[in-house]
């Protein structure tokens, strides 16, 4: 594993890597009792780039060596898998920024890049550029996030990846209106604040590795069998977090599936592979499957178990996920469900929407929600703090319907015409291949990037740093910020005597009250250096702070650090000159 003191591997079209991963573990796991979707999909890319990217040489941006070498494990086991093994993973430290420049993008998994835009800010802003990607947009972090694009230093060269369609028209709608608003409220010109967002929105879907999705007829037979599902028998999938609140409301699947199999004579079986975010919410989606759709056996397995899950694709003779949740951005489910040869049945609803070709691949249910203006109290109270974000969500989906005769019917087509599953299985997993897997995704990402570096070199800058000021206004220097808190600053005139001869730097550097300045200062040993320097307590003179800095030779902020602590601490005595 090599550090973040060796060389990083240089720019595109050098041999080295495109993109440097910033990496923590909750990002990229699948391991958990809470499994969100933002993790499989960051566990998915990251399995995705070890294996298509064109480089051979992957690098991370860690905060311990623990988090780099999971990476580096991580994404070696991946290319294993892969057409080819790669040379080497690496390691950028998060005390080590300008590192970035050597390879020259950052992919961070969220949109909340507007930090890592102001700590570049610092260094200098063509050095790199940030490549953000959307998840849920929902929630008032991401809407802070996103009002943050036209307020930090982003730049042309910077882009947030848009998962869908309908998500980029979500953000390209927020922006206008918050744009209008920082108009009005700054006096700039008609047209200022939506000019000031600069970066780049491009739609570039989640991808999934389809050969892993390929149906095993042991597991179907083993799946079956232990849930007594006959050969004969119809089984529909839904694969997923089980939360009627903030993922699907299941009463449509319930009463279509019911219906459908009313109506074919078929014996239909329901399996929920998923899992609950509280016993409660279990109780009563299993509750509301009893009274909604008695006929109909469902079974409830964990889809955290990667077993189960790959048992319980390979089982399914249909797919469906009727989703209605603000919360859904995209959805890898249906993807995957595609790759497996499922047809799927799912709700015309953001980014399902691109996944499917209504008709070809599977069948679309309409939606329909409030108009624009009916939802501004829900909003207001999830503002005040009335409402949690799950709350929030539960709310606003709450009045938004499935059409359900659309869902019976379209289960009741499936259900009824085996040659149509097959036909629309077999569609969709030439789209899931054509346009989902990682070998086609990573490649748009790469383009992607190769575009960014091609701005970084061309486009005009924005809000380029003003000399011998802030970076970042807001998150400044505190000597700066609260140099009129005390009676005084270190210059290089101050005087420092010794005042404690005899004190154990040992102890005291490693005593627990006082271990939050190390490693901002002198090392222990250096710090008896520095003591020795000063002049003894007998001399009342002392030695300025600029001589000691000559005398021990090493950089002055830790030494000007060093000696504010010996003086915190009793051992020195500080005089104006």
């Amino acid at each position: 594993m090599t550090t973040d003191s060796p060389d990083v591997p240089s720019a595109p079209g050098t041999g080295g890597s495109d993109v440097v991963v910033y990496y923590k573990s909750d990002g990229y796991t699948m391991a958990g009792d809470r499994l969100m979707g933002r993790q499989s999909a960051g566990a998915s890319f990251l399995a995705g780039l070890a294996r298509h990217a064109r480089s051979r040489d992957l690098v991370c941006m860690a905060p311990d060596r623990a988090s780099a070498e999971e990476f580096a494990d991580t994404t070696r086991e991946a290319a294993q898998n892969g057409p080819r093994p790669l040379r080497s993973a690496r390691w950028v430290s998060f005390d080590a920024p300008e590192r970035l420049a050597e390879t020259g993008c950052l992919f961070y998994p969220s949109p909340t890049i507007a930090d890592q835009a102001w700590l570049r800010r610092a260094h200098d802003q063509r050095a790199w550029s940030l490549c953000g990607i959307t998840h849920t947009t929902a929630s008032d972090t991401v809407m802070e996030a996103i009002g943050s694009f036209a307020t930090s230093p982003l730049q042309p060269w910077d882009a947030i990846i848009c998962t869908s369609q309908a998500v980029r028209d979500t953000l390209a709608g927020v922006l206008d209106e918050w744009g209008d608003y920082l108009e009005s409220r700054l006096g700039a010109p008609v047209g200022t604040g939506r000019k000031a967002v600069t970066l780049q929105l491009p739609v570039i879907p989640l991808g999934i590795d389809t050969a892993s999705f390929e149906p095993d007829p042991a597991a179907r037979a083993t799946f079956r069998a232990t849930y007594d599902i006959a050969d004969d028998a119809v089984a529909a999938l839904f694969l997923g977090r089980l939360s009627a609140t903030a993922k699907a409301h299941p009463l449509p699947m319930f009463l279509g599936l019911q219906a459908a199999q009313a109506e074919t004579g078929r014996a239909v079986h329901l399996i929920l592979a998923g899992w609950f975010e509280t016993d409660a919410e279990r109780k009563q989606i299993e509750y509301l499957a009893r009274e909604a759709c008695p006929d109909v056996p469902v079974h409830i397995v964990d889809g955290r178990d990667a077993d189960m899950r790959r048992q319980a694709w390979s089982a399914a003779d249909l797919f469906t996920s009727l989703s209605d949740n603000v919360q859904e951005t995209f959805g890898l489910t249906p993807i995957e469900a595609m790759a497996t040869g499922l047809p799927v049945v799912v709700t015309d609803w953001n980014g399902y929407r691109d996944t499917i070709e209504d008709g070809v691949q599977g069948i679309a249910i309409p939606t329909i929600s409030a108009a624009p203006g009916d939802g501004l109290d829900i909003v207001s109270r999830y503002r005040s703090g009335r409402f949690s974000y799950g709350g929030y969500i539960a709310r606003t989906a709450q009045f938004t319907a499935v059409d359900i005769d659309a869902a019976r019917n379209a289960y009741v087509r499936l259900i009824a015409d085996p040659a149509l599953r097959r036909k629309m299985g077999d569609a969709g997993k030439v789209r899931a291949r054509a346009v989902y897997d990682w070998s086609v995704i990573i490649p748009a990402y790469e383009e992607l990037w190769d575009d960014l570096a091609h701005r970084r070199a061309h486009d005009t800058e924005v809000a380029a740093p003003l000399p011998g000021r802030a970076s970042d206004p807001l998150r400044d220097d505190p000597y700066k910020v609260f140099a009129g808190y005390p009676s005084a600053t270190l210059s290089d005139d101050t005087r420092v005597t010794r005042r404690a001869p005899d004190a154990d730097l040992e102890a005291l550097v490693h005593h627990a009250i006082n271990t939050a300045g190390v490693g901002l200062m002198l090392p222990a040993p250096d710090l008896r250096a520095l003591l020795g320097a000063v002049a003894t307590p007998d001399n009342t003179e002392g030695t300025n702070v600029e001589a000691l800095i000559a005398a021990i030779g090493k950089p002055g902020r830790e030494t000007r650090r060093a000696i504010l602590w010996l003086a915190k601490l009793g051992i020195v005595r500080l005089s104006p000159a």
